[in-house]
C-alpha cells in the first residue's frame, strides 16, 4: 500500500472472468486448422492488423470525458496524463497478439460467414477451463467488453484497451486471449514475422471437437479426417448440425 485506494466502478472494470464450464469456438478455413495440428501452436495475430481501428486505442468517449474509475483515480494521486499517451497505445498495438473465440452453447450461422470465405472450413471447440490450465500464465483471459463508442474507457493497465470492443461487435461474444511482449523481446515492427506470434499446445488438451462446414464436400471431410488420424486421433470428425 502506497496510497489511497482507488475505488472502481464496475462499470468501467473490463477483465471479464467466465466459468470453467463455457464452450468456446473457433471458426477457421482448412489450412489454418491443418496448421495449428502440424505445428501443435496456437496462432496469435497483430491487433493493429485487425479491422477494428479502435483495437488497443481509447475511444472517441474519452475526448468527451473521463471515466468514473479514471476521475476518482486521478483526484487522489493528482497525476497527469503523460503527453505521449497516444504514442504509447499505438507502440503496444505492434507488440501484443491475440487470439479470438466465440462463447456459445451452439454452433453459430453468424460466426460462419464472419470467420471463413468458403465451405473448406472447419470450427473447434475447446472450454474455458481448457484455456486458462494448458496456456501459460502470461497469456491474458478474459471475456470482451462491448460498450458504444462514446463511453470512455478506463487505462487500468496499458494492456486494458484491448479487452474494450465497439457494440456493434456484440454478436461475436468473443473470448480473448492476449499475449503481452516478453521481458527481453525484440521486434522489427515492419518484418512480417513479426506481425504474429505462435504459442505451443498440446492439441489434445485444447481441440474437443472438430465439425466440418455446413456444406463441406465429401473430399473436404475426407482430408480432415486423414488429418485428425495423422496428428489427433482421439478427436474424431463431425458433421455440422446447421443447414445454410
Amino acid at each position: 500500500m502506497v496510497g489511497p485506494i482507488a475505488p472502481i466502478d464496475p462499470k468501467d472494470w473490463p477483465f471479464t472472468l467466465i466459468a470453467d464450464s463455457e464452450v468456446l469456438w473457433r471458426y477457421m478455413e482448412l489450412p489454418k486448422f491443418e496448421d495449428l495440428l502440424t505445428t501443435s501452436t496456437l496462432y496469435f495475430a497483430r491487433p493493429d492488423r485487425f479491422t477494428d481501428p479502435f483495437e488497443g486505442r481509447l475511444s472517441p468517449g474519452n475526448a468527451q470525458r473521463e471515466s468514473k474509475s479514471e476521475e476518482i483515480f486521478r483526484s487522489l494521486y493528482k497525476i497527469a496524463k503523460p503527453e505521449n499517451w497516444q504514442q504509447v497505445h499505438e507502440t503496444m498495438r505492434k507488440v501484443v497478439f491475440i487470439s479470438c473465440w466465440h462463447r456459445n452453447t451452439r454452433e453459430s450461422f453468424e460466426m460462419w460467414r464472419a470467420y471463413t470465405n468458403t465451405s473448406n472450413s472447419v470450427v473447434i471447440t475447446t472450454s474455458a477451463k481448457a484455456l486458462r490450465q494448458f496456456l501459460p500464465d502470461n497469456i491474458m483471459k478474459f471475456a470482451v467488453k462491448y460498450a458504444p463508442l462514446d463511453f470512455p474507457r478506463t487505462e487500468f493497465s496499458h494492456t486494458s484497451p484491448f479487452f474494450y470492443k465497439p457494440s456493434r461487435y456484440r454478436i461475436e461474444r468473443e473470448y480473448r486471449l492476449l499475449r503481452p511482449p516478453g521481458e527481453n523481446e525484440s521486434f522489427e515492427l515492419e518484418n512480417p514475422a513479426d506481425f504474429f506470434r505462435r504459442t505451443p499446445i498440446k492439441c489434445k488438451k485444447i481441440i474437443h471437437r472438430v465439425i466440418t462446414h455446413p456444406n463441406a464436400a465429401k473430399e473436404t471431410k475426407v482430408h480432415v479426417e486423414q488429418i485428425l488420424s495423422q496428428y489427433l486421433p482421439c478427436r474424431k470428425r463431425e458433421d455440422s448440425e446447421l443447414e445454410i
